[in-house]
């Protein structure tokens, strides 16, 4: 994409970053994050065979076998904590262990993310050994295989940051006690070892961190309550295009999103600039105006407040996305003249730029974009537009959408 440029997509605005620059940016060298084991849940459905032990001389007697009876179950974490720091070392990550505390530094024991451990497969085979002059009877040996799903989350984000499936194995040549115990533990280190070295994994580990010098971090302004959005549902897309409106400040044109029904509404930082009252254009045409009641600069979001008109919120979305799904897009490209423009593509990609997080989508946007919403399949907002790389002065498909997530956050917004 040599000669690219990234522009933001407000009608009237400049962004002056090549789209060279821009993957510079997110790759350069960061702090690697530390990570920390909080949680382990056992999720194998009631009725799982999951135990089958032979019996007798050479394990011919009938097996103990045991079925799993306790639905989804929390495992202490303590329990499984030194296998998970073991393996995260040995591929050089920092591990915070559980419990770990210092009176004088209240912060020593958390971490940069949290990794829960999710145990949706679970088979162990063996035979348990008779008394004999050279084994102690109880003693197992045999095989077990286990799989995870991970979740790796930001306690600072406040979102997923990856999901991983792994599995493991472990191998017991020789009868010992406690072997079936050993058997799990051991599956257990090989899916920490296969998660240590998954690539999605390593991404959220090494991406720049999003808190930096300068940086307006979630929790630092009054809580904002956006009024009906606790209520708000799916929409058909057709009807979540009147919640989507023209604003028009000093800046140029841009897109706003609807999200509670006493007016709060959502755009962009530099579509706003530093005007204190913009005028906002709804979808039949009808122009009022709105305050602008908040903004952060550094995540080029800002909140507004305006008359809704009996309007509906959009629901709002938080989570992590999978590149594949089907999304939208609605906003005005081009001004008020083409309001309400729908485009549909997929989420392409989860990204970090300069410690920031967008969704990049192929779903065609332009400028005056900005501050419309990327909806997923239920209509719920999942993004807000922010700007898109040029290629020789073309849309190149390459579009980043703020996570609404981190939009709630900086504005420091809860659904009511």
């Amino acid at each position: 994409m040599a000669g690219g440029l990234a522009f933001a997509l407000a009608c009237g605005t400049a962004f002056g970053q090549t789209a060279q620059d821009a993957p510079a940016a997110a790759a350069a060298p960061a702090a690697q994050s530390s990570v920390k084991l909080a949680a382990v849940v056992i999720g194998l459905p009631v009725g799982t065979p999951w135990i089958s032990l032979g019996t007798g001389p050479y394990c011919i007697g009938a097996p103990l076998t045991s079925t799993w009876t306790e639905g989804r179950t929390k495992e202490p974490v303590s329990a499984f904590a030194p296998a998970f720091k073991a393996e995260m070392e040995r591929a050089g990550y920092k591990v915070i262990t559980p419990g770990e505390d210092n009176l004088f530094d209240p912060e020593s024991g958390s971490a940069d993310l949290e990794a829960a451990a999710v145990i949706t497969g679970l088979d162990i085979n063996g035979c348990i050994a008779p008394q004999s002059p050279w084994t102690q009877a109880g003693a197992v040996k045999g095989s077990g295989s286990m799989t995870i799903d991970w979740q790796v989350y930001s306690p600072l984000k406040k979102h997923v940051v990856a999901r991983v499936t792994t599995s493991g194995t472990a191998n017991l040549k020789d009868n010992i006690l406690g072997g079936q115990q050993r058997l799990q533990m051991d599956s257990f280190v090989d899916n920490a070892a296969s998660l240590a070295t998954n690539a999605d994994f390593r991404a959220a580990m090494t991406a720049p961190k999003a808190v930096a010098a300068g940086f307006q971090t979630p929790g630092e302004q009054s809580k904002i309550s956006l009024s009906g959005g606790l209520k708000a549902g799916p929409r058909k897309i057709t009807d979540a295009v009147g919640d989507v409106l023209t604003i028009t400040s000093g800046k140029g044109s841009g897109s706003g999103v609807l999200v509670s029904d006493d007016g709060y509404a959502i755009t962009n930082g530099h579509v706003v600039g530093d005007d204190k009252n913009v005028r906002v254009r709804w979808s039949d045409g009808i122009e009022g105006f709105a305050e602008v009641v908040r903004i952060s600069k550094n995540r080029d979001i800002a909140l507004l407040k305006t008359n809704p008109r009996d309007r509906r919120p959009l629901a709002l979305k938080r989570g992590a996305v999978i590149p594949g799904q089907r999304v939208y897009a609605i906003g005005s490209p081009n001004g008020k003249e083409f309001q309400g423009t729908v485009s549909s593509g997929v989420v392409s990609a989860d990204r970090v730029i300069d410690g920031l997080r967008y969704i990049q989508s192929d779903v065609f946007i332009s400028p005056g974009s900005s501050g419309g919403a990327l909806l997923d399949e239920t209509g719920s907002v999942i993004g807000i537009a922010v700007m898109g790389y040029l290629n020789e002065g073309k849309p190149a498909g390459l579009n980043m959408f703020i996570p609404v997530g981190d939009a709630m956050d900086f504005l420091a917004l809860e659904r009511g």
